[in-house]
């Protein structure tokens, strides 16, 4: 049906807070759930589905703090809050909103044509950089040079007070708040 996907909508885990490195990003596989509108129980039963497993649909998604960008290009302050130095659960309403403020949460597939991207180290500098035709996007997944038509896309997502971070498989893909320009925090 034209604008809904079998993919299912709801909350998954992404991994913790306190796993997110500062300075670079990191890649986390989540299975979101797939719900066939079209297929049947013969085609879900040979395919293992009728023995309780469920089709999935693997994800690789970006997490990093969001870190300031100087108009040369290289990287400056991190934006992870001082609070998670002692602290691993048990956030406040409070304390979880400015952990979402401060977390990018992106999509591996290249703005082009959806090729997997890949963080790449150089002379102590850090872009994604899609293999296929060389676009490339900041630490915040800002467009930084390439074919791509915008940033990196966001996944709609939330900090849990036990600090999980849950992402839907939904995402930013107009390119509002002005993720389809230089992302300069």
């Amino acid at each position: 049906l034209l604008g809904q996907s079998d993919v299912s909508n709801g909350w998954q885990r992404v991994a913790s807070v306190k796993e997110i490195p500062e300075g670079e990003p990191k890649d986390f596989t989540v299975n979101f759930p797939l719900d066939q509108s079209y297929g049947s129980q013969k085609v879900e039963k040979r395919s293992g589905v009728g023995t309780g497993e469920k089709f999935t649909i693997k994800n690789a998604i970006y997490l990093s703090w969001k870190t300031e960008v100087k108009p040369d290009g290289s990287l400056g302050k991190v934006m992870k809050p001082e609070f998670l130095k002692n602290k691993s659960k048990g956030f406040s309403k409070a304390q979880r909103k400015e952990l979402e403020k401060n977390i990018n949460v992106m999509s591996n597939s290249c703005a082009h044509l959806g090729c997997p991207v890949r963080w790449l180290v150089r002379e102590g500098e850090g872009l994604f950089l899609c293999p296929c035709h060389g676009g490339l996007y900041n630490i915040n997944g800002a467009y930084v040079g390439g074919p791509p038509p915008r940033g990196l896309y966001r996944y709609t997502y939330e900090v849990r007070s036990n600090g999980d971070v849950y992402a839907k498989h939904e995402f930013d893909v107009g390119g509002k708040n002005g993720y389809a320009r230089p992302y300069v925090v």
